[in-house]
C-alpha cells in the first residue's frame, strides 16, 4: 500500500504541476476568440511551440506513466477518486504560482472533498 500511495501522490503532483504550467502557457498565448479554421490552427500551433504548454505536456504524460503503475498495483474503484487529491495540490500551486485568489469556500469544497478522499483510502485492501 505505501509503494502504490507514493507513486499515486507522484501522479497526482505531476497532473497539478502539469495544467499549471499548461495554464501558464496558455495565458501567455491569449484567450481563443476566432474559431474560423485558420485562426484555430494558427492558435493551435502556437501553443505547441510555447515552452511551458510543452513543458506541462511533458509533466502531463509522466503523470499518465505514473498512473499506468498505479493501476497495475490497486483497484479502480480505490485508485480513481484518490484523484481527487489533485483539488489540494491545484488550488495551492494555482494560488502560489499564477497568483489565483482561492475564495474559502472553494477552500471549504477541496476540504470536503478531501475528508470523503480520507474515507475511501481506508478501504483499501490491496495485495
Amino acid at each position: 500500500m505505501i509503494a502504490t500511495t507514493i507513486v499515486l501522490v507522484l501522479s497526482v503532483v505531476c497532473s497539478a504541476y502539469g495544467n499549471v504550467l499548461t495554464r501558464r502557457g496558455m495565458t501567455e498565448l491569449g484567450p481563443l476568440a476566432d474559431f474560423r479554421p485558420r485562426h484555430l490552427l494558427r492558435y493551435g500551433l502556437a501553443a505547441v511551440r510555447n515552452g511551458r504548454v510543452l513543458g506541462g505536456v511533458a509533466v502531463n504524460f509522466g503523470q499518465f506513466l505514473a498512473w499506468l503503475v498505479v493501476l497495475s498495483w490497486a483497484e479502480l474503484s480505490w485508485a480513481l477518486p484518490m484523484n481527487a487529491l489533485e483539488y489540494i495540490v491545484v488550488a495551492l500551486l494555482a494560488w502560489k504560482l499564477l497568483g489565483e485568489r482561492v475564495a474559502p469556500r472553494r477552500w471549504a469544497g477541496i476540504g470536503l472533498i478531501s475528508a470523503g478522499v480520507f474515507l475511501v483510502m481506508l478501504s483499501w485492501r490491496g495485495p
